[in-house]
């Protein structure tokens, strides 16, 4: 599609009825050829659309063994939802597009749905912003853990964690990332920094014989058997690595750390360790996707919405992280 939005405005004027938003999706998910999400079957009869939203088109499984009812909703992040399309619409686009990310309670407020609606709705956008078929990182990779939760000193007395600070994880969550040099970032949340963990999540996505480059973390050390390894020791004040004419850092993971803590400490406040690894999918998606237009970024999560019903006992599992 061939759109030139350049404002929020002119988003939700073109936008501007569920009709609309209707036959958009058709397009994007059926190429306006209802397919059965049920039974994949290509023929069907139109019906008539029922409750909330009337005139909008709804079609029935010409299958006899199937003969379900279906809208270009189901099977996708918008199935049993009772918010509006272009209200999804918006949302997705405001997701995908504000720098720093977008709370549910702002985001609520702009679209005209309860703070819990709009938790849900963010929560399953960010499902779809991970990276479903990553490719192996290669060339010079950047590799740096960074722990997410509250400051000990900001704690009631009460509540304060006993060396809790720098690499800690008693009170905080460990989030390793991998960025590829002038490429793709990759993030991780883990239950501790261990060599066994950190050695695991590199080998898995990194291809032998890549340049790693990490601090002097004691957990990096024996990686050098598969990848080559070099090291910038902080410690001694240094921030680059000279081997011969060129040079290693870790600054575009640190950069990308920033983005998160940013986020963090300026919009979402709090960022539960049940859900962590679906803030990261966003702002790693927003970091990947840094040199696409607004209408792109909301196309991928489109493109990208023809998933099994969420629902919000999904994303409220503890063991879903």
């Amino acid at each position: 599609m061939n759109f030139n939005f350049k404002t929020l405005s002119e988003f939700n004027d073109y936008f501007n009825s569920e009709l609309v938003c209707y036959q958009f999706l058709e397009s994007q998910r059926w190429d306006n050829k209802p397919v059965c999400p049920h039974c994949a079957f290509e023929k069907y009869y139109t019906v008539k659309s029922r409750g909330k939203f009337k005139d909008i088109p709804s079609y029935r499984c010409a299958n006899r063994k199937c003969d379900l009812p279906f809208t270009v909703r189901t099977g996708s992040i918008f199935e049993g939802s009772k918010v509006e399309l272009r209200k999804w619409f918006q949302a997705v686009y405001e997701i995908t597009t504000c720098k720093k990310g977008i709370s549910s309670v702002e985001l609520g407020t702009r679209i005209g749905v309860s703070q819990k609606t709009s938790w849900q709705m963010s929560h399953k956008v960010r499902t779809l912003l991970a990276d479903s078929s990553p490719d192996l990182l290669e060339g010079i990779i950047e590799s740096d853990e960074v722990y997410i939760g509250g400051k000990n000193k900001n704690r009631h007395k009460d509540k304060k964690i006993p060396n809790s600070q720098g690499r800690s994880a008693k009170d905080k969550t460990p989030v390793i990332g991998l960025v590829e040099r002038g490429g793709k970032v990759m993030t991780f949340v883990a239950q501790n920094t261990d060599s066994e963990t950190l050695h695991q999540i590199i080998d898995n996505n990194v291809v032998d014989g890549a340049t790693i480059v990490t601090d002097s973390y004691k957990s990096y050390y024996g990686i050098g058997a598969t990848y080559n390894h070099i090291v910038v020791k902080h410690e001694d004040g240094g921030y680059v690595t000279y081997e011969g004419d060129n040079q290693f850092h870790t600054q575009n993971i640190e950069n990308f750390w920033s983005q998160l803590k940013r986020g963090y400490i300026g919009i979402y406040h709090y960022m539960s360790p049940q859900h962590l690894h679906r803030y990261c999918n966003e702002f790693a998606a927003r970091y990947n996707h840094r040199s696409k237009s607004n209408i792109d970024r909301f196309m991928h999560v489109i493109e990208n919405c023809s998933v099994p019903k969420i629902t919000y006992s999904d994303l409220t599992k503890k063991d879903i992280a």
